[in-house]
């Protein structure tokens, strides 16, 4: 059982079946190849010339339409229950585009009847009817008190209108046209689903299981088909029965297929973006330094490399891959830890913090560590020892005062999982933590 409703996209008052218009059968919903009109001087136009340009047009904000944005309900045609009547309801005025392109538009609120249930044929004696769309007090037939679900479906339609006379006519002029093409919405209440509504479905969960970034950089390898959909499905009513009052609840309108504009998506975007927590800011941290990680070095290597003299001064350097504030870095938050070997082999093992002093470069981007040579010469010659770099952190701020990014972490290299490396540059995303390396160092035998 179906009822339709026609109403014209421009008539300036809502439409009922009885007074709505009869549109004709929609135009064709494959997008041809465009060719359009060519002009020169001296052209005789015919109607082919003038029909033609109009289907250009047409067809090119079509296929913009279905293969930039899709189809579905823009704004409005929103199902309510009728404020009076309980055998009506309105769809309110609106906006969609079919699967065609086709723009589907109401400017005015419409009325929609339901559809009449048969009268039961095995009751002599059928209950009093309500009353009939003219308010007229003729006896009809008996209707079936019986509660049931009606999809309202919306689709495009053309209507003729202003026929005229045709001048150069064989038939002498009694022949008429129509003068106009007025663009038509077509309001339809069933009890049986559209056949669409599995395709709605697939096509607001396809992306749940789907990569975000596959769904984003890939171009699909085929256009959407355009021409499948019968109608833009906008409510089901449940459990309504004829003549019965039909209530909000009754009505559900999210089954409609949206298309939101492109106003709606900046504010779905700021929406998001207010609410989602801000990315928070770049941290500094430390690009590189100047020694080798738990490698071993002999006695005279260290001296030369990282000691120097009082007129020559080398030093455990690190770089970091912007500016750092000149008071975090100093002799407490940057410091070797001397730990020696006792004569023996055998813990414990003397441990002590190696007198230094620390430089930065001109440009901030490098600190260094220099030993005390003095303290080297005197303490450090005749043993072996390891070395325990510690840049603290938490205390070393770059110029925007957020502390260095500084946790020093290990990693596989991708080309040999067993090749063990250090990370760089530094840090697990959370600033301050703390650096720390080391080196062997052994006296020659």
């Amino acid at each position: 059982m179906q009822a339709t409703t026609k109403t014209n996209s421009a008539a300036s008052k809502p439409t009922t079946g009885a007074a709505a218009q009869t549109p004709t059968a929609c135009a064709p919903c494959d997008i041809p190849g465009f060719c359009r009109s060519y002009f020169y001087t001296g052209k005789l136009l015919t109607e082919g010339d003038l029909n033609r340009e109009q289907r250009y047009m047409i067809d090119k904000l079509r296929l913009h339409h279905v293969a930039l944005h899709g189809w579905g309900v823009v704004c409005g045609l929103m199902v309510r229950p009728h404020p009076q009547c309980t055998d009506r309801f309105i769809v309110t005025a609106g906006l969609a585009l079919d699967d065609c392109g086709r723009e589907v538009r109401l400017a005015k609120d419409c009325v929609v009847l339901f559809p009449k249930p048969p009268a039961p044929v095995h009751d002599p004696c059928p209950p009093e009817p309500c009353a009939d769309d003219d308010n007229s007090s003729e006896t009809k037939p008996a209707v079936e008190s019986q509660r049931q679900t009606y999809y309202v479906c919306i689709s495009y339609g053309e209507c003729k209108e202003d026929f005229m006379p045709v001048v150069f006519d064989e038939c002498c002029g009694s022949s008429t046209m129509p003068n106009r093409v007025c663009e038509c919405a077509a309001v339809e209440v069933s009890l049986q689903p559209p056949e669409c509504l599995k395709e709605i479905q697939e096509r607001r969960s396809c992306g749940k299981d789907e990569h975000c970034h596959e769904l984003w950089e890939h171009i699909p390898e085929t256009c959407p088909p355009s021409g499948n959909v019968c109608c833009i499905p906008l409510a089901v009513i449940r459990d309504h029965e004829y003549c019965g009052i039909l209530r909000e609840e009754m009505i559900d309108n999210s089954i409609r297929p949206l298309l939101p504009s492109a106003e709606r998506l900046e504010r779905m975007i700021h929406c998001l973006m207010d609410h989602i927590p801000k990315a928070p800011p770049r941290l500094t941290r430390i690009s590189r330094f100047r020694w080798e990680h738990d490698a071993e070095y002999a006695l005279a290597d260290f001296f030369r490399e990282f000691v120097g003299s009082h007129d020559s001064p080398q030093g455990f350097e690190i770089e970091f891959d912007g500016r750092v504030n000149p008071k975090g870095v100093n002799n407490r938050t940057f410091q070797a830890l001397i730990v020696r070997e006792t004569p023996e082999g055998h813990e414990p093992r003397n441990v002590e913090i190696a007198p230094a002093r620390v430089s930065r470069s001109e440009d901030g981007h490098r600190c260094t560590l220099h030993i005390d040579p003095e303290y080297a010469r005197r303490h450090l010659h005749e043993h072996s020892f390891d070395v325990i770099i510690t840049l603290r952190c938490d205390k070393v701020i770059d110029e925007r005062g957020i502390p260095v990014d500084g946790n020093l972490l290990a990693a596989l290299r991708e080309d040999d999982d067993r090749d063990y490396m250090l990370r760089f540059p530094t840090g697990d995303g959370v600033a301050g933590g703390a650096f720390e390396s080391w080196i062997r160092v052994r006296r020659s035998r």
